[in-house]
């Protein structure tokens, strides 16, 4: 490093203690007064008042008693870091200048016993499940797993001439992994899966928001349920059956309206489309409205409680899904042509509401709170975890499954070409309903859910079957014993019945742990 930059850094490093000093600068030391090189670097007068550079570490809950922030911008800090819910408010925080940079996550372990082997790990959301009389289906699997441990940041500048803008990065380690320990070697090692996770995106997002409108751009929930606020109770990670779960890139523009006794919500935006090949856009709007003065505790997904108002929502998504048809290639009937191309228009709405039964303005007593989710429509089972019905997206009349595989551009379980030879959507319908109790440090729930499609049986089913309709429960345990620690235990089972009326089902326990900051 040269003697040139030497003196700057040192003079940056120097300055805040200089800006605190009485003389705005030091005087320089005389002649021969100490060794070479050990005097004190004169700071330019300008430099030693600047305080961009000062470092302090806080909270978002001191910045907003002290009136740094504004109570739009704390309860908007607050709803960004839903995750760790009102642990929020004291995760660490550090203001350099007026620029605020929040930590927050969780450190997550997890142990998990099902029934049979149809769940690789935590995350269940809608496999195929066996049937009785097989291997996968008579006989269990045990998983531990930190995959789900989460790291987020959130980042705020300062307001300039009314426009705010905040970022917020969310990752944990879900990520899509080369390996795959069902296969085995040499596809994969349960070892590398398991303790050599692979990290993913859970959010990278900017928010630009004014008086008039909000802009955003970037991944984060969808629009369909307005997700994060409604999110049920449960140990295993979210993405239950029966429930709208899911992140996606997209442009949203929103807006709340506050009538201080009761709030509204409006939201409309252009997500990734569920097949890029169709050109257009996934389009979805939904409208909220909160009732403020009616609170009751909510603890969202497994690491989360904090204090909501009941509110309900409506929201809608319409989408465009297109396939390859059948017509000879080189004189060749059983190709396909990409000239000539079918097209299907899936659409979706759903109506969540969240209902204090006791409320509560804070946690502490007894409160009892009710949450529901109610959707219906068709080709839109890409916005629920893992939804497929265990069906082929199939092939025209007259084209063999191999000649049209490279044709088949869409996630299964949305569209396909039925027994028929005919494109058309899969129609499903589904029913959440959760039901929570928090006393003290205790929170008990419950779920319920029914998925159910009535055409499915027209399309051909895939290698382990397809099945109609699904029911799910579970019972929920979770407790907070020391600031920052959470245990949860959850028993869930599912009963999944089959085209053609076979009955599969499958039991789950589940035990995790949390370190939140």
């Amino acid at each position: 490093m040269t003697g040139r930059a030497l003196v700057v850094l040192s003079a940056f490093m120097l300055a805040p203690a200089v800006a605190r000093s009485d003389a705005a600068s030091p005087e320089p030391a005389p002649q021969g007064s100490a060794p070479a090189g050990t005097a004190t670097p004169q700071v330019p007068p300008k430099v030693a008042e600047r305080t961009d550079f000062l470092l302090t570490l806080t909270t978002l809950d001191a910045l907003h008693k002290k009136g740094v922030m504004s109570d739009e911008e704390y309860a908007a800090a607050l709803r960004d870091m839903i995750t760790v819910g009102q642990r929020a408010a004291t995760s660490p925080t550090f203001v350099i200048g007026r620029f605020v940079t929040t930590i927050y996550g969780y450190l997550e372990g997890d142990v998990i016993h099902d029934s049979q082997r149809a769940v690789l790990d935590s995350y269940g959301g809608h496999p195929t499940l066996n049937l009785p009389g097989t291997v996968p289906g008579d006989n269990g699997r045990t998983t531990f797993s930190s995959r789900g441990t989460r790291l987020g940041l959130r980042f705020s500048a300062p307001e300039v001439a009314g426009v705010r803008a905040r970022g917020n990065f969310e990752m944990d380690f879900v990520g899509n992994s080369p390996f795959n320990p069902s296969l085995r070697p040499p596809n994969g090692t349960e070892s590398a899966f398991f303790t050599n996770p692979t990290p993913r995106i859970r959010h990278a997002l900017m928010q630009v928001e004014s008086d008039i409108v909000t802009f955003w751009i970037g991944q984060t929930w969808n629009v369909m349920a307005f997700e994060a606020a409604y999110l049920p109770t449960s140990v295993q990670p979210q993405g239950l059956p029966g429930q709208l779960f899911g992140r996606n890139p997209q442009v949203r523009l929103s807006r709340i309206f506050d009538a201080k006794v009761f709030s509204v919500e409006i939201a409309a935006a252009a997500v990734r489309p569920p097949q890029m090949d169709s050109e257009l856009p996934d389009f979805q709007g939904g409208l909220k409205l909160n009732i403020n003065g009616w609170t009751g505790v909510q603890s969202i997904g497994s690491t989360s409680t904090t204090i909501s108002p009941a509110s309900v929502a409506v929201t809608g998504a319409i989408r465009k899904l297109k396939l390859a048809t059948a017509a000879a290639v080189n004189g060749v009937s059983s190709g396909a042509n990409t000239n000539s191309t079918a097209s299907v228009t899936g659409s979706a709405i759903a109506v969540d509401a969240f209902v204090p039964v006791i409320p509560a303005k804070e946690r502490g007593g007894l409160a009892i709170s009710l949450l529901g989710e109610a959707t219906t429509g068709s080709g839109y089972s890409d916005l629920f975890a893992g939804l497929t019905g265990g069906v082929a997206i199939g092939q025209p009349t007259g084209i063999t499954a191999a000649n049209y595989a490279v044709f088949q551009d869409i996630d299964p379980g949305m569209a396909g070409w039925d027994r028929n030879g005919i494109l058309r959507t899969v129609n499903w319908r589904t029913l959440l309903l959760d039901a929570q109790i928090s006393y003290g440090k205790v929170v008990l729930a419950g779920n319920y859910s029914n998925v159910y499609s009535d055409n499915i049986d027209l399309f051909n089913a895939g290698a382990t079957g397809s099945w109609f309709h699904q029911t799910w429960w579970d019972a929920n345990l979770i407790v907070d014993p020391w600031p920052g620690v959470r245990f949860g235990i959850e028993y869930a089972r599912t009963l999944q019945r089959k085209v053609g009326g076979a009955l599969a089902n499958n039991s789950r326990v589940f035990f995790a742990g949390f370190f939140l900051f």
